[in-house]
């Protein structure tokens, strides 16, 4: 207890930011992986935060880490750790570890911190003998809603058997990368006639698989089709009258790519029926009437 009472007192926090990955800025849609790695130290206790990719896009999921580690006497036993994320990422259930063991979060959390509580004997730290650190893990999944290009502090709390360390926007930050623009364009149709199938084909850029593109015939939704490597989707459309049809084509957007859309007038003529070729008379020879 002596060990955290002095540094509290002292209220003395020696931080520092390894250089190991930190993301560089980036130009929007232009995203980077790149992990983070921040270390303090307070007192005997040393803290290592890691993310393992501080410039991710959204749907990305990222693992934040911390490791606890002695330099001096005595051991510290961890009993709880309280990790601080902003708001818009989703605790992934069933991440949590704490010393390689999957462990449970408290039922009682807040949007920007989840919780865990472990055995008071259960995750010792000594500072010469094994185990000379624990390590608390936890996975999120970055939300739609997170600001882009703006640095989002992360940190933790957490509680020993020496007393509370309480540590405010130690970070590593998380950048969110904005999403890259994207145009989707559908490819002209001519001789389209009533009754008769044609093909419809949009072509999304730039080109990847992931999400789907909407057809539409005016107001009907023709199908929902995915969009493959080649950035296209294709429908089949049989029009059944003839007239001028707005043909919409809405992209949904996917991971680090934001949604388009577009649209185009296809005229659609009558396919009239072909008029019978009369039946010939039977000839009766010369004696017909």
């Amino acid at each position: 207890m002596v060990d955290r009472s002095m540094r509290r007192a002292a209220g003395s926090v020696a931080a520092f930011a390894v250089a190991a990955g930190f993301a560089v800025a980036a130009m929007p849609g232009m995203a980077s992986a790149a992990s983070g790695t921040v270390t303090w130290n307070d007192g005997n206790s040393k803290f290592t935060r890691t993310v393992s990719n501080t410039n991710p896009v959204p749907g990305d999921v990222v693992t934040v880490s911390t490791k606890f580690e002695r330099t001096g006497i005595p051991v510290e036993y961890i009993y709880a750790v309280k990790d601080l994320h902003p708001a818009c990422l989703t605790p992934v259930p069933g991440s949590a570890k704490m010393g390689g063991d999957q462990v449970q979060l408290d039922s009682i959390t807040s949007p920007d911190w989840v919780r865990a509580q472990f055995s008071i004997v259960k995750y010792p730290v000594y500072p010469n003998i094994s185990p000379q650190s624990q390590t608390f893990e936890i996975q999120y999944t970055v939300g739609v809603n997170c600001a882009r290009d703006t640095p989002l502090p992360t940190s933790m709390n957490y509680s020993g058997s020496l007393g509370d360390g309480n540590y405010t926007d130690k970070g590593p930050a998380i950048t969110v990368s904005s999403d890259a623009v994207s145009t989707t364009v559908l490819t002209d149709v001519s001789g389209a006639k009533i009754n008769t199938p044609v093909t419809l084909e949009a072509t999304v850029s730039p080109a990847a698989a992931g999400g789907t593109i909407q057809f539409k015939a005016g107001d009907q939704v023709l199908g929902d089709i995915p969009v493959n490597a080649n950035g296209k989707a294709t429908i089949v459309w049989t029009p059944g009258a003839a007239g001028s049809y707005t043909i919409g084509a809405n992209f949904s957007g996917r991971t680090g790519v934001a949604a388009s859309s577009t649209t185009k007038v296809v005229t659609v003529a009558d396919n009239p029926t072909p008029t019978p070729t009369p039946t010939p008379k039977p000839s009766t020879g010369s004696f017909g009437f």
